[in-house]
């Protein structure tokens, strides 16, 4: 790789982790008017979030299949007895620095019949990883023998299929192992010991259901809420809900706030508030979402960007970031960036088969179902004794 173009990676990814909390609100909006929040009389609430539940989870009913590719960027900060637990085996440098941020980058291709329970995806081979000091800058250089995986996975409502690259020391793939193998009956992807299959809709999920009932973006939470706030609406002297609404034009967002308990290291017990902000330019999907403490300390933030591909509202970007609660310095900043999007256009049966595997003549499959080996030669699947 190019010594300059190589730097600058590395300076923007320097550039891009520690200045994201910084800039991170002004993009999070949707246009450039400055919201007058109004409060919301308690009386609309109910009007208000049932409306924006229905509008987002009939929006994400409407995807049947979707299908395009992903650039994904993963930046970790890891300081102290993290960095040795970690980094000692990864990095050939010694000794190692007290903080690192780890700078992982790759893309994806994926394909979804959600009327028929089939996913696809495929990881390209051009996957980079940079680990970096954060105290001079400079690039820390990794065992040549770390590399990251790259291959194909297809799921389907009885089995998943798994197919990884072998590569040489100097990254080269040299052969493919693929293995068939039965999927748990009834149970979620999720919940069973298979490796997940990208799933585009866990993009605009937001909090999903505990009891896995359902994976839809808002998940019940607000009609769970609604139910709570007519018992008890003040919960440790906090409003359980809060709504503020803003327009601007033709446009309505609505800022709202939830609580939650939970307890602290020392057995606290701790208000938690999930803050949501959806916007009727984008289909009333979420645009930001963070989780704080009452003081307004983020642990968590999210931020959603949509765009409309045909009457459907799809992600062209998610950006997930994590803090330092303590501290307020930021830890993880994980996007996601989606481009060639389609959405219910047909998707060819191929698509979910071997054939779409990336294999070569003489890559094993092995069909654990049927406890067979097979050799793949010119677009078949050839029986074969184990050990050939």
């Amino acid at each position: 790789m190019n010594p300059v173009l190589f730097s600058t990676k590395l300076n923007w990814a320097l550039i891009i982790f520690f200045m994201s909390c910084i800039f991170t609100p002004l993009c999070m909006a949707d246009n450039t008017q400055p919201c007058n929040w109004a409060a919301v009389n308690q009386e609309r609430f109910s009007e208000i979030l049932t409306m924006i539940d229905s509008r987002v989870e009939d929006n994400y009913d409407r995807i049947k299949t979707w299908q395009g590719k992903v650039n994904m960027v993963f930046i970790n900060r890891h300081k102290g007895e993290n960095v040795k637990r970690f980094y000692d085996r990864m990095l050939v440098d010694k000794p190692l620095p007290n903080e690192v941020i780890d700078h992982v980058e790759l893309k994806r291709k994926f394909a979804l019949d959600g009327n028929k329970g089939l996913q696809y995806e495929s990881v390209y081979p051009d996957a980079q990883q940079y680990v970096l000091d954060t105290q001079t800058g400079n690039e820390i250089q990794l065992n040549e023998r770390v590399q990251i995986n790259s291959g194909t996975k297809i799921l389907t409502p009885t089995y998943q299929i798994i197919s990884r690259e072998r590569k040489d020391r100097d990254g080269v793939i040299v052969a493919r192992r693929t293995i068939k193998q039965k999927r748990p009956a009834g149970m979620p992807i999720r919940r069973s010991n298979l490796p997940p299959v990208f799933d585009p809709r866990d993009t605009m999920r937001i909090f999903g259901d505990i009891n896995e009932e359902t994976f839809a973006p808002l998940g019940g939470t607000f009609a769970k809420q609604l139910k709570y706030f007519d018992k008890q609406p003040l919960l440790d002297g906090h409003p359980t809900i809060t709504v503020k609404e803003c327009v601007l034009g033709d446009v309505k967002k609505y800022k709202i706030s939830l609580i939650t308990l939970t307890r602290g290291s020392d057995g606290e017990t701790i208000p938690l508030f999930f803050n949501l902000v959806c916007s009727s330019e984008m289909g009333f999907n979420v645009v930001s979402y963070s989780l704080t403490d009452a003081e307004g300390k983020k642990f968590e933030e999210k931020t959603f960007e949509y765009e409309l591909f045909n009457d459907v509202y799809l992600p062209v970007r998610k950006d997930d970031l994590n803090f330092d609660h303590s501290t307020g310095n930021l830890i993880k900043h994980n996007s996601i960036t989606f481009y060639n999007e389609k959405v219910n256009k047909p998707i060819p049966e191929e698509t979910f088969g071997y054939q779409n595997l990336g294999l070569e003549n003489g890559d094993r499959f092995i069909d654990r179902i049927s406890d067979k080996t097979f050799a793949y030669k010119n677009g078949e699947l050839i029986e074969v004794a184990e050990n050939d």
